[in-house]
């Protein structure tokens, strides 16, 4: 990768139990953890490790694991190349925090209070839930035509866009059946999944969070970024920190608009695009946003995804 890159994070869903352990075997990573486990828990290296999945799913426990990776992974990847330049960096729903970090607009520390803070108050609104409520992955050839589908089913709105074809819906579980039933009986050209998940994040049920990130950010300090921070609650680039924080408010009740993000990056002059991940997710869907009205390929785009194993090579 010759240019200088923008940097992607994955948000909720990619943890996986052991998803840390060969990234704790590298001393620059471990710093890194020991940085976060006075925010995100003495717990914090046992849910990179070995804490199984039917527990490391609960929102309390993912999106502390994932951040503790994702910004573990980026420093170290960052440690080992001292003069790399980046020309922006984008977050998939709680992966803008890591993101904001990248771009030296957050510490270590605060975003590890911030997640810890984010963690909380989404795990005390899904505890809060009178039924069942979730996500349903959807995918279909124009995710426009799922997004007005949705509107005819009481209950289900679209919480997540994220390529041209696939985005999420949330509401409560009744009602994602109900749309799934529906999409079944009138045959419409959708797949649908059903996600293991605690709730419909991203949507108005997660309103009662607003207040408690509030408060959390009173204490947190956001920089100016050093490079623009393409972030899904707008759909754009954001460099003014009192917008950023209203943003990581907003955005918890708020659509992602990943594409949006991805797009918004890509207008503004980026072509490399660099995923350092356990995982790599967001890096393998730009070939599904980067397109033309016709489907084809935008031209430029590079994109290079780096795991653990070649991290520590």
């Amino acid at each position: 990768m010759s240019g200088k890159p923008c940097v992607l994070f994955a948000g909720q869903s990619i943890q996986e139990t052991g998803m840390g352990a060969s990234l704790l075997k590298l001393a620059s990573a471990r710093a890194v953890i020991e940085r976060l486990k006075p925010s995100l828990g003495s717990d914090l290296e046992e849910l990179l490790t070995t804490t199984p999945n039917e527990a490391l799913v609960r929102t309390a426990n993912s999106q502390r694991a994932i951040h503790a990776s994702h910004v573990a992974h980026w420093l170290a990847y960052r440690q080992a190349r001292p003069g790399l330049e980046l020309s922006g960096a984008i977050g998939h729903s709680m992966g803008v925090v890591a993101a904001l970090v990248a771009a030296e607009a957050l510490t270590v520390e605060d975003s590890g209070r911030f997640i810890a803070a984010r963690a909380k108050a989404f795990s005390d609104c899904c505890r809060s839930f009178r039924e069942p409520m979730g996500l349903a992955a959807v995918s279909a050839e124009d995710f426009n035509d799922v997004a007005q589908s949705a509107a005819e089913v009481p209950g289900v709105r679209v919480a997540l866009w994220n390529t041209v074809g696939r985005g999420t819906l949330g509401g409560t579980l009744a009602a994602l059946e109900a749309y799934r039933s529906k999409a079944a009986s009138e045959d419409w050209p959708v797949k649908i999944k059903i996600l293991q998940v605690e709730g419909p994040y991203h949507t108005a049920a997660f309103e009662p969070a607003l207040a408690p990130l509030r408060e959390a950010l009173k204490a947190v300090e956001i920089r100016t970024p050093k490079v623009p921070v393409f972030m899904g609650t707008s759909g754009k680039a954001e460099t003014e920190p009192s917008a950023i924080k209203e943003l990581l408010i907003a955005q918890a009740a708020a659509c992602e608009r990943h594409l949006d993000a991805v797009r918004s990056a890509y207008a503004a002059g980026c072509r490399d695009f660099l995923e350092v991940s356990f995982k790599p997710q967001p890096i393998t869907w730009l070939a599904e946003q980067l397109v033309d009205a016709g489907g084809a390929r935008l031209p430029g785009v590079n994109a290079v995804a780096v795991t653990t194993a070649e991290l520590a090579a």
